[in-house]
């Protein structure tokens, strides 16, 4: 290099010239001016693990599924109430499911079908008590019968023979079945003169898997 006060040739590393004694301020480059160092780099922060991501997408979803099934839980029992919305959730997930659980009354000389509703094929429990009264007949149908029912055609009603019963007080019986409609029909055959006028019975029909 040269020396910016008498333009004596120095080597580069010189601190002063040899001629005119000039301190030199630094190292100079071909271009005459001292190189300044680099930024220091800025450190980025590391990105998410794939984990992390899926974690996190994972969480998303349950979450709104979550808002969904209380969306529908909401609706559903704002329609058809809480004992209707236990009983299509049980009906969703195939739970046991507690169809009739009441008293009926019937007078003497008549009968009444109590509907039921199987949402799946299951095992049909029904039980039941004349808790005051006469003894009953007892007939399982599908819901197509009912017509013939009510033009009390007995004896051309096609029934399920594992719930028939005949002048019976207590009463049991368990059977697979398809879903759909049915009625169990509650017959009371006496007349009501020598007898009670009419009977109070309690009916408990349950649906298990």
């Amino acid at each position: 290099m040269f020396c910016t006060e008498c333009g004596t040739n120095i080597t580069d590393d010189s601190r002063f010239c040899r001629s005119c004694g000039k301190t030199l301020g630094g190292v100079s480059t071909g271009s005459g001016t001292a190189a300044a160092p680099a930024p220091a780099p800025i450190p980025t922060p590391p990105a998410p693990s794939t984990a992390v991501r899926k974690r996190a997408a994972n969480g998303t979803t349950i979450f709104g599924v979550l808002v969904a099934l209380f969306i529908v839980w909401y609706v559903v029992r704002a329609n058809v109430g809480s004992q209707g919305t236990n009983q299509a959730i049980a009906a969703a997930v195939h739970a046991p499911i507690t169809l009739k659980n009441e008293v009926e009354n019937i007078p003497a000389n008549s009968w009444k079908a109590v509907a039921l509703n199987l949402p799946y094929n299951g095992s049909l429990n029904v039980s039941l008590a004349v808790v005051r009264g006469n003894p009953l007949d007892v007939l399982l149908v599908r819901a197509d019968q009912l017509e013939t029912i009510q033009k009390e055609q007995w004896s051309n009603v096609q029934v399920f023979t594992d719930f028939s019963a005949t002048k019976t007080k207590t009463y049991r019986r368990d059977a697979q079945l398809a879903p759909g409609g049915y009625y169990l029909v509650l017959r009371d055959t006496s007349l009501g003169i020598l007898s009670e006028s009419a009977s109070d019975i309690s009916v408990k029909v349950e649906l298990n898997p």
